[in-house]
């Protein structure tokens, strides 16, 4: 009788997915239970993806994400989530909340460096990651790519209103934020305390990923003038702001709030801090990219 799939290769796909989107390394142990997987099973993928460079074992016998896998992905050079990690960190505790930098190239967003801070924390996306840029991911840097980026940009939102009119509130605030409809606030909360309690490695890979979907979803409805300017309190998910390099904005940042509710002197905070922040990891990626210059071995040669 033909059967859907294959499930040998989906254990191995799940303990790939696992120590891919883990931020440390984990031992056999941890991924038998957080996998619901037979020991010897786990072993026996572990020992293939090892001898294929894709995972390593570290001394403490603990398994983490090798180079072959990384190549997979290119990411960030390490040096960039470095130099950021201290503006990042200050910006999270500012916040008191999770703080992401992002890269948006080639029409994909890479995480390039993230801060966790406050009490709850969701983990979402790792560090490292990369996925398609897709409305209304990546607004805050729209409006100063080309024509051509933001007319893709703008055929990924399915026939939802108001992407033209969040990229004239970008440009004319220098920052982007969103909410849940207000029936959603409730829901958004749930799957909070559920990624933010369990903590998104400890959920089988179908679910986690179906709980950051269904939590994208919801917190996707972008803040218009009516919004910023009304006194009610409303749903705050995520606000982002660009990092600029010269004229250009390749990197976006984000803080994700996840509020059910934000009078207007929150959400002006969380405006000004998100700004605020944007502009110091610019000057913070500015100075990483001219002393990496300098000590380039072109820039050795010229100066000898």
């Amino acid at each position: 009788m033909a059967t859907a799939g294959s499930p040998p290769t989906r254990r191995v796909v799940s303990v790939v997915e696992l120590l891919a989107e883990s931020e440390r390394a984990l031992t056999v142990s941890e991924i038998v239970e957080r996998l619901s997987l037979a020991r010897a099973t786990v072993t026996a993928v572990l020992a293939e993806l090892c001898e294929a460079n894709w995972v390593v074992r570290d001394a403490s016998l603990a398994y983490r994400r090798g180079p072959a896998l990384a190549r997979l992905s290119p990411a960030e050079p390490v040096g960039a989530a470095v130099a950021v990690g201290a503006e990042l960190a200050a910006l999270a505790e500012a916040a008191g909340c999770g703080a992401t930098l992002s890269r948006i190239s080639d029409d994909r967003l890479t995480i390039v460096a993230k801060q966790y801070a406050g009490a709850r924390i969701v983990p979402g996306l790792s560090v490292g990651q990369s996925v398609p840029v897709v409305y209304p991911a990546g607004a805050a840097v729209m409006p100063w790519r080309t024509p051509a980026e933001r007319r893709r940009w703008l055929a990924t939102t399915n026939g939802r209103p108001g992407a033209a009119e969040l990229l004239d509130f970008v440009t004319a605030h220098g920052f982007a934020m969103f909410r849940p409809e207000a029936d959603d606030a409730g829901l958004v909360d749930l799957l909070t305390e559920l990624l933010g309690a369990l903590g998104a490695e400890l959920l089988q890979p179908a679910l986690r990923a179906e709980a950051l979907r269904q939590l994208g979803r919801l917190t996707s409805r972008a803040y218009t003038e009516a919004d910023i300017e009304t006194g009610d309190a409303l749903p705050l998910s995520y606000v982002s702001a660009p990092v600029f390099h010269g004229d250009q904005a390749p990197y976006e940042v984000q803080l994700g709030p996840l509020r059910a509710a934000a009078g207007p002197a929150d959400r002006a905070r969380y405006s000004e801090i998100v700004r605020a922040g944007a502009g110091a990891i610019s000057v913070a990626l500015r100075t990483y990219e001219s002393a990496s210059s300098r000590s380039s071995p072109a820039t050795r040669s010229e100066v000898q």
